[in-house]
């Protein structure tokens, strides 16, 4: 037999046996390992290593006799490089084979770490699934908890990153999905937390942040023998607190027990846009006294628009001059999508509209900046209002203090069979840099 046709029955074979593997893994991904199991797993596992090990010897062999086999026309190779790369490749494959004592899913090279993560993450969904339920869990919930280091009589749970630092009491490493479903629907609502620059700290002490703008300083050019004379900095100093943000919702205990959806992910979607709402709010026209300072707030007059209900493309551009270059290199524009759509109608004096490109459904840009649509800023053009941003959106500082925690409530709401569920967030966020977000406003009158 050919080394060739040898290396493909040796690869189909392999590909029987990750299917095996496959299917095991699969049957018993909500449920405890037999010992019979888990000993023909580890059977095909070993066929697979062994595999791995004859494949990558025969490939180091074809790699060593490559030279006289190679057709004439074919491009000059180096037969050094392909037998060290193939004998690597064989040194790979032995010392992991040594390694491999659990089964493993399909397609992944370290066997033991993939499959440990994926059981893990398993654990985590089923463990916070029955957290949910509370007294109602099952025990396939009751032993992915045990597993996975979950309280399912506590009444609240700190939501901690795999990497966070947090020594909160409670703390619970939670499944990548939902922390990735609850950030993303408050993201998908303020889409400011996608250009801000975002603090974590562990504790809500007030965090004050030092500032300076010097670019009204310039050098100078000095004389002969003479001393140059000082030009003092100025600093200034910004103070992020931690305000508690937090939603509530109520679900029936019906839903709860008899629901075939995927709690976790449903409470997720709807804890994440209720925060997410009330942050973007925040986030564009917040006092920063009894709230976070919203960054139409803290922002710089730039230009005023041509009437209280008109915006010229001369406008835009004078708010793109009224920032300093150095900020514009990190420039963006801001708006809600209702200014946006009337930008998109301006026209010259032949009635052609003056961004035809962006009208065939291209990337929203404006004089060849982003465009972020934020919904919570001013949806019309009226007196006073507004109306639009450009700047270097990093200059806004959110500070989130600690991890999200969520609140079950069993008790409280019973009398109408109820259980409650509440997400809070401590986060504060100023413009730390007035200069580097300028804003059009409408005339008064």
């Amino acid at each position: 037999m050919s080394a060739t046709i040898e290396r493909r029955d040796l690869l189909a074979a392999r590909a029987r046996l990750v299917e095996q593997a496959k299917t095991y893994h699969e049957s018993a991904s909500t449920r405890e390992w037999t010992p019979e199991e888990t000993a023909k797993v580890d059977e095909i596992v070993a066929m697979i290593a062994d595999h791995d090990a004859r494949i990558a010897a025969i490939e180091l062999a074809m790699a060593e006799e490559a030279p006289a086999e190679a057709p004439v026309e074919a491009p000059a190779a180096d037969p050094a490089a392909q037998q060290q790369a193939a004998r690597a490749r064989l040194s790979d494959v032995l010392s992991a084979s040594s390694r491999r004592t659990r089964p493993a899913p399909v397609g992944v090279p370290m066997f033991t770490r993939d499959l440990d993560d994926k059981r893990a993450n398993k654990d985590r969904e089923t463990a916070l699934c029955g957290w949910f339920l509370g007294n109602d869990a099952r025990p396939e919930h009751r032993s992915a908890a045990q597993r996975s280091g979950l309280n399912l009589g506590s009444n609240r749970i700190v939501l901690t990153r795999a990497n966070s630092t947090t020594s909160s009491a409670g703390g619970y490493t939670i499944p990548a999905g939902f922390l990735a479903e609850l950030e993303k629907k408050i993201v998908y609502f303020n889409p400011l937390r996608d250009v801000a620059r975002i603090i974590r700290t562990e504790s809500g002490n007030s965090l004050p942040f030092p500032t300076i703008d010097d670019s009204g300083n310039p050098g100078s050019i000095g004389a002969e023998n003479t001393a140059p004379s000082a030009t003092d900095m100025t600093f200034g100093q910004i103070t992020l607190g931690a305000y508690r943000y937090e939603s509530l919702i109520l679900l029936s205990n019906e839903l709860l027990r008899d629901s075939g959806l995927d709690l976790a992910t449903e409470v997720a979607g709807l804890l994440g846009e209720r925060l997410g709402r009330k942050e973007a709010t925040d986030h564009a026209t917040g006092n920063g006294t009894t709230t976070s300072q919203g960054v139409v707030t803290g922002s710089a007059a730039g230009a005023t628009g041509a009437t209280t209900t008109t915006i010229t493309l001369a406008n835009i551009m004078a708010l793109r001059n009224a920032l300093d270059y150095g900020y514009q290199q990190n420039g963006a524009f801001m708006m809600h999508q209702s200014i946006w759509s009337t930008i998109l109608q301006l026209a010259d004096s032949q009635n052609r509209p003056l961004f035809l490109d962006l009208l065939n459904g291209n990337q929203p840009r404006l004089l060849g900046y982003p465009v972020i649509v934020n919904n919570a800023m001013a949806s019309s053009i009226t007196a006073s209002a507004k109306t639009v941003l450009f700047g270097d959106f990093s200059k806004y500082y959110i500070r989130d203090a600690g991890d999200i925690e969520i609140i079950r409530m069993n008790e409280r709401y019973a009398d109408a069979y109820q259980t409650g569920f509440m997400a809070v967030r401590r986060s504060d966020a100023k413009v730390a840099q007035s200069a580097a977000i300028v804003r059009i406003t409408q005339p008064a009158s």
